[in-house]
């Protein structure tokens, strides 16, 4: 089972490296799961995956600003549910750390797939123009409500990952280059 994958990518002149890392929420108290689900049954959660998305990178100050976007299922943006939409990532900011935890014990059996893409846009903040620069794979399947994690592999990024008409469709002031 391989949980740890290091990505290497470059943009904006500098190089940097990605530092994915999945394990199994052992412990759904302490990952912090009752703040969005107050009537928390642990065990149900127990076992679903924590992935941490972590980068070094040559660059400074307004050059390491990125964004990551996702994508569940080849079918689903995977957006923070109390912000606007307006925008298509999952996170933005100055060396953004991706954190993400699913735990859907309710959901049928089957896959649940996460494909995640560091990005750029060009100039920062000025226009709605929006450049991939590295992907990864990963997530679980579940079987009889338990969750058997899935390995982390890394994904050809220039294609969006196979996911450019779903991103333009679901946003589609954006430009995905």
């Amino acid at each position: 089972m391989r949980r740890e994958l290091s990505l290497p990518f470059e943009t904006r002149g500098h190089r940097g490296l990605i530092s994915v890392r999945v394990v199994p929420n052992d412990d759904p108290w302490a990952s912090g799961h009752q703040l969005v689900v107050p009537d928390l049954d642990a065990e149900a959660f127990r076992g679903f995956p924590i992935c941490t998305a972590g980068l070094r990178y040559h660059g400074q100050g307004i050059e390491a600003i990125m964004g990551w976007i996702q994508v569940i299922n080849g079918v689903t943006i995977d957006l923070v549910p109390n912000l606007s939409g307006v925008d298509p990532f999952y996170s933005y900011g100055y060396l953004p750390t991706f954190f993400d935890a699913p735990a859907n014990p309710d959901h049928p059996d089957g896959p649940w797939r996460a494909d995640t893409i560091l990005t750029v846009v060009p100039d920062v903040v000025h226009s709605q123009v929006v450049e991939p620069i590295a992907a990864f794979s990963w997530g679980y399947e579940l079987r009889s409500g338990r969750p058997d994690l899935l390995d982390v592999t890394a994904l050809a990024a220039r294609d969006w990952a196979g996911h450019r008409a779903l991103l333009e469709a679901g946003h589609p002031t954006w430009t995905f280059s």
